[in-house]
C-alpha cells in the first residue's frame, strides 16, 4: 500500500473524464462492476447461482500512467422472493463454499485489467452479512497474487464501535477506509468523535479516510478546520466521493486544498 498515491478521486458509475489529472500523484478508483447477491439456497437452474454481475457500462478517460485501483460494489437483494439470503427478517443461510468462490473470482478478475494495480471492495454489509463478508475477504486474499494490496469501504461504525474487522485474520485486508459522509444515522455522534480528536480505534481503519465534496464534515477535513489524521496527515490516504461527473475546475481547486492540508 507504500507504494500507491495518497489522494484518490472515485469515478462511480457515469461518464468520467479525469484526463486532467495527467500524471501519477493522484489515483483513480473507478467503479469495475458491481455483484448483485440474490439467494443463497442452490437455484432450480443454473442461472448464475444466485450471482448476478453487472460490469461497468459508462467511459472512462485517463492518462495512461495514472495509477488505477478497481471498485467491486457488492449489492445484496432484501425483501425478495422467500428464501433468499438477505431478508431481513429470517435468519440467513450462508452461501455455500462454491458460491463464496464464485463471488471472489468475480472480484479477483479485475486485477487483470490494464493499469489496476489494487482492488477496493464497496459492500455496506449488515450485522447478519457479516459472517459471509468474512469468509469473502479471506477467499479473496487466498487468490490474489502476494502482497497485490485490497482495500475495502467501511462504515464509520464498523471503526468505532462494531470491531468485527479486528476478527479478520492478520493480513486479509491492506485498509479498511472509513466513509464519513452520507452516514445517516449516528452522523452527529462520529463527526463529533473525530472532530474531538478520538479518531478510530480499530487499526485497519486509521491509514484512510472517504470523503465528499457536498458535505460540509467533509469540506472542513479536507480545508484543515478538522483534523481527522491520528499523528501526521501525510500518511493518511484518502478517497474524494463527487455526486456528480467531475470538472477540472472543480477537482483542481479541491487538489490545491489536499496539498495545503498534506504539507501541513
Amino acid at each position: 500500500m507504500a507504494n500507491l498515491p495518497n489522494l484518490y478521486l472515485w469515478a462511480w458509475e457515469r461518464p468520467e473524464d479525469l484526463q486532467f489529472l495527467g500524471n501519477a500523484r493522484v489515483g483513480v478508483a473507478f467503479l469495475a462492476k458491481t455483484i448483485y447477491l440474490t439467494k443463497a439456497d442452490p437455484p432450480a437452474s443454473a442461472d448464475l447461482d444466485g450471482v448476478r454481475v453487472r460490469p461497468r457500462m459508462q467511459p472512462l478517460h485517463i492518462v495512461p500512467g495514472t495509477p488505477l485501483m478497481a471498485v467491486v460494489r457488492i449489492e445484496s437483494v432484501h425483501g425478495g422472493l422467500p428464501g433468499e439470503y438477505f431478508d431481513q427478517n429470517a435468519a440467513p443461510a450462508p452461501f455455500s463454499r462454491e458460491q463464496i468462490s464464485r463471488i471472489a473470482n468475480e472480484i479477483v478478475s479485475v486485477a487483470q485489467i490494464t493499469g489496476v494495480s489494487a482492488i477496493q471492495i464497496d459492500f455496506d454489509a449488515t450485522l447478519s452479512e457479516h459472517n459471509f463478508y468474512r469468509e469473502l475477504l479471506m477467499e479473496v486474499r487466498k487468490l490474489l497474487t502476494e502482497n497485490f494490496p485490497l482495500s475495502i469501504t467501511a462504515l464509520a461504525s464498523w471503526c468505532i464501535g462494531d470491531r468485527w474487522l479486528e476478527q479478520l485474520p492478520p493480513g486479509t485486508i491492506d485498509e479498511a477506509v472509513p466513509m464519513v459522509f452520507r452516514m445517516g444515522q449516528g452522523s452527529m455522534e462520529v463527526t463529533h468523535n473525530i472532530a474531538g480528536g478520538q479518531g478510530f480505534t480499530v487499526s485497519v481503519c486509521m491509514t484512510s479516510l472517504g470523503l465528499s465534496t457536498d458535505e460540509p464534515f467533509s469540506h472542513n477535513v479536507l480545508t484543515g478546520k478538522v483534523s481527522a489524521a491520528e499523528g501526521n496527515p501525510k500518511n493518511l490516504r484518502v478517497y474524494i466521493f463527487s455526486p456528480s461527473s467531475w470538472k477540472r475546475a472543480q477537482a483542481e481547486e479541491l487538489l490545491k486544498g489536499v496539498d495545503t492540508w498534506h504539507a501541513n
